[in-house]
């Protein structure tokens, strides 16, 4: 009993290190966004991110496993390609004008939507707990937004549009990885993405400084390194232990947010950041089968 104990705490820690070096990880690339986009229009920032993006994967394309006829999911893969395309534009605008750890805290909502979403259209369980945490997080998202009592901005409605974009991507790689490996999935949705991205951005298009490049390079790498932590994290430990772990992303967002821009998150968007975390956990551990939590 006791190795097994030493053995899950173990384990526990290290999802916890792996969401930690993940949460930094997506606030440094958020930082990042927001000083480029002092010389370059967002739209460019995302068709230039996504260009590295596919450096990155290089190596699959060139894969004798690649399949480079998926047949009828082809249709799926474009739809994923050009939600996905639609979010980072979203989300890359609302970074260069809305306070780093707003951004952070209102976009935790994804996974709740993506949860509801789960329910509605592909016939998940539908319980009442689930339902009262995608309950909870949605109140915690109208503390931070607070309509009615303070001022709704722009950047805070782009966030909101990202959330349901991104949800929406989410959910349809849920379908195509039924029949593909995730590797398969997430390149063929940077590969249709990146053309996208292009056509906003030649409205807007400017060549960065070498500066602007380091900056763009920055964001590939470390959106790269968060992706890949998280993977790591939900491998080594259960999700009721890392998706919570989420909050450091806040926390991080929060300070780089004041040693950057000496932006200070105020007491609402701490609150509602806690409660959206604390509906994600609810969700996660829900999520679980019972096979799993009996394991």
């Amino acid at each position: 009993m006791a190795p097994h104990f030493r053995h899950h705490l173990h384990t526990n820690i290290q999802g916890t290190l792996w969401m930690f070096l993940a949460g930094s990880a997506f606030a440094a690339s958020n930082v990042a966004v927001r000083l480029a986009a002092q010389e370059m229009h967002p739209f460019v920032i995302v068709f230039l991110r996504s260009v590295i993006a596919i450096a990155f994967l290089g190596h699959i394309f060139l894969g004798r496993d690649f399949n480079w006829w998926p047949g009828p999911r082809f249709r799926l893969h474009l739809l994923r390609g050009v939600l996905q395309a639609a979010a980072m534009l979203l989300l890359y605008t609302a970074i260069a004008i809305t306070p780093i750890a707003t951004v952070i805290a209102i976009a935790f909502i994804t996974p709740l939507i993506s949860g509801a979403g789960a329910i509605m259209l592909m016939g998940e369980p539908s319980r009442p707990s689930r339902w009262f945490a995608v309950a909870a997080g949605f109140a915690g998202m109208l503390v931070i937004v607070r309509p009615g009592i303070a001022v709704v901005t722009l950047g805070m409605v782009l966030v909101l549009a990202y959330a349901v974009q991104q949800a929406a991507s989410n959910l349809t790689a849920k379908v195509l990885i039924r029949s593909e490996t995730a590797t398969s999935v997430v390149a063929w949705m940077t590969l249709l993405s990146t053309p996208l991205t292009l056509v906003p951005a030649l409205f807007v298009w400017s060549w960065p400084s070498l500066t602007g490049w380091g900056l763009v390079t920055f964001v590939g790498v470390s959106s790269t390194i968060a992706h890949v932590a998280t993977t790591q994290a939900y491998r080594v430990t259960d999700i009721t232990v890392a998706d919570p772990m989420i909050f450091f992303r806040l926390i991080v967002g929060a300070i780089l947010g004041y040693v950057f821009f000496a932006e200070v998150p105020d007491l609402w968007t701490l609150i509602g950041g806690i409660i959206i975390i604390s509906a994600i956990a609810l969700l996660s551990r829900d999520t679980v089968s019972p096979a799993t939590k009996a394991q």
